[in-house]
This record gives structure tokens, C-alpha cells and sequence, in this order.
């Protein structure tokens, strides 16, 4: 049984101010160190010996990382009977909390400011040869319109045979919609798909049916990132049009 630590109590060098959030693999708290504050993942144990040389992806792949919008990685932590890995905090909420507890209502073009920089993100994680393979509003972290994406436990290293960039732009597309359905309202109980609840533009169907694979998927983040830049200038052509 794995030892759950309580605000002041010790890990090493870094003392835990609270615990953020238990998932099956492991326990997130945030910790300081020097009047600095940071995150610490404790890893579970018992998850350990069912996924192996798994739990060893996340820690490996954010330390070859170097992006403003990614926590780094600070240090690993191996003790008797703790395994766990500080990383640098980044603040913010994340998009579940701001969309399902606090009920934001997102503006069209606030979501394009998040897609943008989340397109920044997966340039840079695909141009290193990763995968992140689980972009959704628990993982984003939204702060005056800044965004950070946090947890690596499931990304890995590209390989033709099963982890391709474009597992990503799924997880896109589904995470775009999420936000998109801030600003629905329902009109009737009756359970529509996507495409017939949203009153979207042609282009932008297109563009989240084809992230979604129910068109013909982009080939690569450069292209997705294309698109998207060209569907917004031609909304602000229309508004200067308007005006």
C-alpha cells in the first residue's frame, strides 16, 4: 500500500502544501522547495508492476523537452518505498474545471487562441518524434488566455507501426469540440450528432470532421495548422466586409 502523504509532511527535500488529484497510476501534490513551489507525481506501486517499463515513458520524454507551454522536468525521486518525479508547476485551471464547474461560455474567438497555441504544442512535440495521445480539457491548463498541456503518461516515441502524429489530431478534434459546446444550448432531449447540434460553417465542419477522420485526415500538423489559419481570416474578411 502506497504511503499518501499529508500537507507539511516531507518527500525528500520538497514539503507537500496539498494533494492535487489521484488518478489510478498515481498522486499529484503540489510541493516546495526553497519558497519555490512545484509538482510532485508519486507513481503507484501496485500499477507499477502491472504496466512495467510503461511508467518509465512520461519522465523520459519530458526531459528532452524545452517548451514554455510544457512543464519540464526538475528531478526524479526514488526512495525505500516511493517512486514519484517533480515537475516545474505551471498555473492555471484546467479546461474541465473551467467548462464543467465554473460553466464558461467560450467565444469563438477565444477557441481559436487555445487551438492555435495547442497547434504550437503538437509542432513542436511531432518535430521532436512524439505523440501525446491524450489532448482533452483534463489536461490543458487555461490561465488569461495562456494554455499548457500537463500529462505525458500517455505520449511516446513515433513509430510507423503504431504511434503516428496524426493519433493526435482525433484527440484535437474531439477536445475543439468540447469548447465549441460551451455556447450550446439545448432545445430539445432528443441526442443529435455533433454536426447537426452545432450551427457551424461549412469550413469549419469540414475541418473537425476531417480531424476526426470522418473526412479525409489531414497529413500532417503543418497542414491542420494551414487550415485553421485560413478558416480564421476569412471569419475576420466577413467582419470587415460587415463593417
Amino acid at each position: 500500500m502506497d504511503t499518501v502523504y499529508s500537507p507539511t509532511e516531507q518527500v525528500g527535500e520538497y514539503t507537500v502544501l496539498r494533494i492535487l488529484g489521484e488518478g489510478r497510476y498515481g498522486i499529484c501534490y503540489l510541493v516546495s522547495k526553497d519558497n519555490k513551489q512545484y509538482i510532485l507525481k508519486q507513481l503507484k506501486r501496485n500499477m507499477l508492476k502491472k504496466i512495467g517499463h510503461k511508467a518509465n515513458y512520461e519522465p523520459e520524454i519530458l526531459k528532452t523537452l524545452n517548451h514554455k507551454r510544457i512543464p519540464k522536468f526538475i528531478e526524479k525521486l526514488e526512495y525505500d518505498k516511493f517512486l514519484g518525479y517533480i515537475l516545474e508547476l505551471k498555473e492555471g485551471k484546467t479546461l474541465e474545471e473551467i467548462i464543467f464547474i465554473d460553466n464558461y461560455v467560450f467565444s469563438k474567438e477565444e477557441i481559436f487562441n487555445i487551438a492555435i497555441q495547442l497547434i504550437d504544442i503538437l509542432k513542436y512535440l511531432h518535430g521532436k518524434g512524439i505523440v501525446h495521445r491524450d489532448i482533452r480539457v483534463p489536461n490543458v491548463l487555461y490561465n488569461l488566455g495562456e494554455i499548457h498541456l500537463v500529462d505525458f503518461g500517455l505520449a511516446r516515441w513515433v513509430n510507423e507501426d503504431r504511434y503516428v502524429e496524426t493519433v493526435d489530431f482525433s484527440y484535437f478534434g474531439d477536445f475543439l469540440l468540447h469548447l465549441l459546446y460551451t455556447a450550446y444550448n439545448v432545445e430539445n432531449e432528443q441526442e443529435k450528432p455533433w454536426y447537426e447540434e452545432l450551427d457551424l460553417p461549412k469550413e469549419e465542419m469540414i475541418f473537425l470532421k476531417r480531424l476526426l477522420g470522418m473526412e479525409e485526415v489531414y497529413k500532417d500538423i503543418n497542414q491542420v495548422e494551414n487550415e485553421l489559419l485560413k478558416i480564421k481570416q476569412n471569419i475576420k474578411n466577413k467582419k470587415d466586409l460587415i463593417i
